[in-house]
């Protein structure tokens, strides 16, 4: 059996009906014949079409998307979110904001990932730490420099 185009055919099918072809009437005739190979107007029913396009009715059916989640707007973090932003403003800029963060003084106002913070931690208070913590603080260190050597985003 031979492929046929399905276009051509109907093009071929239509200019050589008995009616007398027109350039009007020829379009119009392939017009009606494109929505009826691609489906997309009321010439074809929904219910003879076998597959799905994809794109009728998306917005009608709902059913399978899940159910948009309820976010309290005002819990604490959003209600004080930039609330020492006008700080230096009001306070005459005689404190700076990291100053207000309570916290553990290594990490108060600075940024990084766990390798920075606790070299860091290591060099700011190691001279203070028990002996104990000191050698599991020197373990996660060399445990994360050999990690980060051998996965990190550089390699």
């Amino acid at each position: 059996m031979r492929k046929v185009n399905l276009s051509s055919l109907a093009f071929c099918c239509l200019v050589r009906s008995h009616d007398p072809v027109t350039i009007s009437h020829l379009s119009l005739q392939m017009w009606a014949v494109t929505r009826l190979l691609w489906g997309s107007g009321p010439l074809v029913s929904q219910s003879c079409r076998s597959f799905s396009l994809g794109s009728r009715c998306l917005a009608l059916n709902r059913s399978g998307l899940p159910q948009p989640k309820n976010v309290d707007r005002w819990n604490q973090k959003r209600a004080q979110f930039g609330v020492y932003d006008n700080i230096g403003i009001l306070g005459d800029f005689k404190a700076h904001p990291k100053h207000l963060i309570v916290g553990p003084s290594w990490l108060r106002g600075w940024r990084g990932n766990e390798l920075q913070r606790c070299i860091r931690k290591k060099m700011m208070i190691g001279s203070r730490m028990f002996f104990d913590e000191r050698h599991k603080l020197n373990k996660r260190i060399s445990y994360l420099y050999k990690r980060f050597n051998r996965y990190g985003k550089h390699r």
